[in-house]
């Protein structure tokens, strides 16, 4: 059986982190009810073309909202999705990093997959709950199966900091880690995309566990740690050998937002997985409204050519026109102003 995956972990008021690109505090339901929306977006597109694999959401908290007068339970059942609740167990301590502190609740998701599947062969693609499909993922589980693993690693240089490493800062730290000099500067996996065999998650959860304490242990005497879950499991993929995929069909990660970086390019409509960070209340919004709330049945029965029109339109892929310009301008802007204004006042 292949599963497809996303996750919710909401934070408890007093343990929030900053999460970019929402611009709002992550404990409240603003916050919350933009990864709800975006999550019933990605089930809603994957259903459209995946009609073999099983569906699951992942979270951590028992309670899902009401949306636009609906329950968000009541659509994921509509879309045969199945809801997991399992607790966050690998809570990094407060100020161990200021951003995206939940991300290391998918070892709490890999955890159970691994003691409650028994089936070695069952393959889970979990991606983070921003993306959207343009086409079937038959072809991402058959490159997959031969080993029970792939992945995608980041154009990244070597110097680039991300999340406060860069891959050298990364390769010193695997040196520590593993008492052993090492002759290549390690890749960077993306986070947003997971795929593996239960055969491979077990693997790498029982990695994790040996390397969780000393993370905490390290951030507690001031070391350098890794700070979220790509780079962890970018550590335990290169001490089992797990190598990246050259290919570029399967995702990308695709920065639309002209004010600070946009990577977009005609070759994206070939691109079956499209992670888009900066979209949530841009092209993702107006997605959610379009296929969630004005279509019947979240949209599935318009033509394949109208869906991907309306994705072209709606998320300016690959082109952006003079509107879509001016609201990402307009809104970057705006916010950037009252975040400013906030810290002001904040010092009265």
């Amino acid at each position: 059986m292949n599963y497809i995956c996303t996750w919710i972990c909401t934070d408890a008021v007093g343990e929030e982190s900053i999460y970019p690109q929402t611009g709002e505090k992550s404990s409240g339901a603003k916050h919350q009810n933009i990864y709800w929306k975006c999550i019933l977006l990605f089930f809603a597109t994957s259903k459209r073309f995946n009609k073999t694999q099983k569906h699951i959401l992942f979270c951590n908290t028992r309670s899902m909202p009401v949306l636009d007068g609906r329950a968000v339970k009541d659509s994921l059942d509509d879309l045969e999705v199945e809801v997991i609740y399992t607790a966050f167990n690998f809570k990094t301590p407060k100020g161990y990093f200021n951003l995206f502190q939940n991300q290391f609740y998918e070892f709490s998701i890999l955890e159970h997959i691994y003691k409650t599947n028994p089936n070695l062969d069952d393959h889970y693609l979990i991606l983070d709950s921003d993306c959207i499909f343009t086409q079937s993922v038959d072809k991402i589980f058959a490159a997959a199966e031969p080993k029970g693993f792939i992945s995608f690693e980041d154009d990244c240089t070597t110097d680039l900091v991300i999340h406060g490493l860069s891959r050298k800062n990364m390769k010193t730290l695997y040196e520590e880690l593993l008492e052993k000099e090492i002759e290549v500067i390690p890749g960077y996996h993306l986070g947003e995309f997971f795929l593996a065999s239960v055969k491979n998650i077990e693997i790498i959860f029982k990695d994790f566990e040996i390397l969780w304490p000393k993370l905490l242990e390290r951030y507690k005497n001031g070391q350098t740690k890794f700070n979220e879950e790509a780079q962890t499991l970018s550590f335990i993929y290169f001490k089992n050998n797990f190598q990246a995929s050259k290919s570029k069909v399967f995702l990308k990660r695709i920065w639309t937002n002209p004010v600070f970086y946009r990577n977009v390019s005609p070759s994206d409509l070939n691109v079956a997985i499209w992670h888009l960070p900066s979209e949530k209340t841009y092209g993702l919004s107006s997605l959610y409204k379009f296929l969630i709330l004005n279509q019947a049945n979240f949209g599935l029965a318009i033509t394949h050519q109208r869906y991907i029109s309306v994705l072209k339109k709606l998320l300016g892929i690959p082109y952006l026109n003079v509107r879509g310009y001016s609201k990402y301008y307009v809104k970057s802007y705006y916010r950037a102003i009252r975040k400013r204004a906030k810290r002001i006042f904040s010092k009265f």
